[in-house]
């Protein structure tokens, strides 16, 4: 697996995700419109354009070459803490990629010299993420609602 920033010529590969029915039923109840797509793309490439850190692609090596499978990032919040956020493809659940992508994050923060705690939010009924987080060696650190109403768990882990 490996992670590469996004770049202005992926947007058709981050619409696969960001419209995919499945995937972010779980990590946002719905998918986004066309407007919203368009906007966090744009603050997307504007976070990797400023670094260190921002959003990448996730690429697997198949027998036919690299595959996109979903998104990774490591960022800091509206709060200032350092987030990492995952979503992957539904036909790449379950395989393992979720667990190698939060350790690569982590990986990748802990490389740059962070020493700080890093946080990630779930949906409290996504049971994989959850799963990956506490394998991680995350622990929950609060519930609360988000801004659109919905429950989230907060999960932190110290560098």
């Amino acid at each position: 697996m490996r992670l590469e920033p996004y770049a202005k010529d992926d947007k058709a590969l981050y619409d696969t995700l960001v419209f995919n029915e499945e995937a972010m039923r779980m990590n946002y109840g719905r998918t986004f419109t066309e407007a919203e797509a368009d906007l966090l793309f744009s603050a997307m490439l504007e976070t990797n354009a400023e670094g260190p850190f921002g959003f990448y692609k996730v690429l697997v090596s198949e027998a036919d070459g690299e595959t996109y499978i979903g998104m990774g990032a490591l960022n800091r919040n509206e709060e200032g803490a350092f987030e990492i956020e995952y979503m992957l493809l539904p036909e790449y659940w379950n395989r393992g990629y979720g667990t190698a992508l939060a350790g690569m994050l982590l990986n990748m923060a802990k490389a740059s010299g962070l020493s700080e705690t890093v946080e990630a939010i779930t949906d409290p009924g996504n049971i994989y993420s959850k799963r990956i987080l506490l394998q991680a060696g995350f622990v929950l650190g609060k519930q609360f609602t988000n801004d659109d109403g919905a429950p989230a768990e907060l999960y932190r882990k110290d560098l």
